[in-house]
């Protein structure tokens, strides 16, 4: 391998968090001066300051919000909180087998949250009385249950043919960007399947497992899939990190992983490309000293390998450490600016020209020096226009409609009323 991985700009305008801290600090507050009601709207005003207009009810004590193809239903009924998430009907045949998946999930996933089987629906339930509220404790279930329920759903219909209970309202991605991002994955993968061959034959596994593994998240952090593609990736990169089989097997794992990727048609693709509206999000909120501390020991090693002259070993570990940090983090605009400066003008290039432009960005962000580039990295890639298209078409939607859908679905759900 003489030259690093091609980048491709993120599909999505920009990868920073819309939390609001003002809000949050406000909820805080709010719950130590025992106004419960307040403090858990604040908290909803951090997640999203238009989730409480958009889909609260006429006296603030109840909203309906989607989260990728499920909903959650919040309630406030007198002095305690009532939060449902409906998650799948029961098909006709093998419920057994899904029914244990549920009972794995109350017991090894869900902390505080659970499923519950109410007739022949599942659903997510917590309840509790106001005065217990924490905003942290409040994010997390909501975290708990947006992450669980848009992610399981999905392979439990996939696998034991459970059945929706709310199809979630989503904006495909048009024909031309779907053509280009098939494109730019069949290149990922031939990179990668390529540079493999090559370190496996020489038995370089660790080397092996870099490039699969930061492929993967590449192609996450490009493409942005839904669906139970999503779930394959992220289950595909965690996979990487396993210590309980030899290193050259979890290398034969992940080439199989981007062998499937390389060879799904584009028309299965085309179909978990979407854009779809969420209400917690599943990675966490970035920060300049969280980044730091999780770049500070390959850093470290990073300093002496680029001493000895080892390219290969700078390029293959920032170019992962960059991935992984959009892996499991909305990165702020500041660090997002400099890692994509540096990704661009690395890109594709012979180790030794990359190798010094990449050291130099993350040591840049382990300074704390934020400057913005000379030259905006975003330049000649706009998905602004199509993203406002993207917003235009969510908030164009005929609310009453589907307000009415809602209180309609959660009427059948329940048989009438909660209990």
């Amino acid at each position: 391998m003489n030259k690093t991985l091609t980048f491709n700009l993120s599909t999505i305008a920009s990868t920073a968090s819309k939390f609001d801290d003002d809000a949050f600090d406000r909820s805080i507050e709010e719950f130590e001066e025992k106004k419960y009601r307040q403090s858990f709207c604040s908290l909803l005003d951090y997640l999203d300051g238009g989730l409480r207009t958009k889909y609260g009810n006429a006296g603030g004590n109840e909203f309906t919000i989607p989260h990728g193809s499920i909903i959650v239903h919040l309630q406030i009924e007198g002095e305690e909180l009532k939060i449902t998430a409906p998650f799948l009907s029961l098909p006709e045949k093998g419920r057994v087998p899904l029914l244990r998946q549920v009972a794995g999930l109350n017991f090894n996933i869900l902390d505080l949250a659970a499923v519950v089987l109410r007739g022949n629906h599942l659903a997510f339930e917590y309840r509790c009385p106001l005065a217990l509220v924490e905003p942290y404790k409040m994010y997390y279930i909501l975290r708990e249950i947006c992450s669980s329920g848009d992610r399981y759903d999905d392979e439990f219909v996939t696998k034991f043919g459970a059945v929706r209970v709310y199809e979630p309202r989503v904006t495909p991605y048009d024909a031309p960007l779907v053509d280009t991002i098939y494109d730019v994955i069949q290149l990922s993968c031939r990179e990668a399947l390529d540079a493999v061959k090559e370190f496996e034959s020489a038995r370089k596994y660790g080397y092996a497992w870099n490039i699969l593994n930061t492929t993967l998240m590449k192609v996450l952090y490009y493409a942005h899939p839904q669906g139970q593609l999503l779930n394959d990736l992220n289950k595909a990169v965690w996979n990487m990190d396993r210590e309980d089989i030899p290193l050259p097997e979890i290398v034969t794992q992940g080439r199989q992983a981007v062998e499937r990727l390389r060879q799904m048609p584009k028309e299965a693709l085309a179909e978990e490309l979407y854009f779809v509206e969420t209400f917690v999000p599943d990675k966490r909120r970035s920060s300049l000293k969280n980044i730091q501390e999780n770049f500070e020991d390959a850093f470290e090693n990073l300093g002496k390998a680029f001493e000895n002259d080892d390219w290969l070993y700078c390029c293959m570990v920032i170019t992962f450490q960059f991935y992984k940090l959009y892996f499991y983090n909305n990165v702020q605009d500041d660090v997002n600016a400099i890692i994509v400066d540096a990704l661009k003008q690395s890109s594709a290039k012979p180790l030794d020209e990359a190798a010094p432009v990449l050291y130099k960005a993350m040591e840049k962000i382990m300074k704390g020096d934020l400057t913005p580039p000379a030259e905006n990295p975003m330049a000649g890639v706009d998905m602004s226009a199509y993203m406002n298209m993207v917003q235009q078409h969510m908030q164009n939607a005929n609310m009453t409609d589907f307000a009415q859908q809602m209180q309609s679905l959660m009427s059948s759900f329940f048989g009438g009323g909660q209990k």
